[in-house]
C-alpha cells in the first residue's frame, strides 16, 4: 500500500505566495502616497508613504525569513 509524503503541502508555498502580494501591495501604496505627496506637497501624504515603506520593508525581512519554512512544517519521523 503506497503511503502519502509527509509533509506540509502546498501551505508553505501559498504563504509565501501571499505574503510576496503583501509586498508588492506595500510598495504600489508607498509609491502611490509618495506621488501624491509630489503632485500635491502634502506632508501626510509623505508620512503615509514613509509608513508604508516601513511596512514593506517589515515585510521582505519576514519573508526572508520563511526559509526553510518546508522543512520546519514536515513532522520529523
Amino acid at each position: 500500500m503506497p503511503t502519502t509524503p509527509r509533509g506540509p503541502g502546498p501551505v508553505a508555498a501559498v504563504h509565501r505566495i501571499f505574503i510576496v502580494t503583501a509586498l508588492l501591495c506595500a510598495l504600489a501604496y508607498a509609491a502611490w502616497e509618495l506621488r501624491e505627496m509630489a503632485r500635491t506637497g502634502e506632508a501626510l501624504a509623505g508620512v503615509r508613504g514613509a509608513l508604508a515603506l516601513l511596512v514593506a520593508a517589515g515585510t521582505g525581512v519576514y519573508l526572508r525569513s520563511l526559509r526553510g519554512l518546508g522543512a520546519k512544517l514536515t513532522p520529523r519521523e
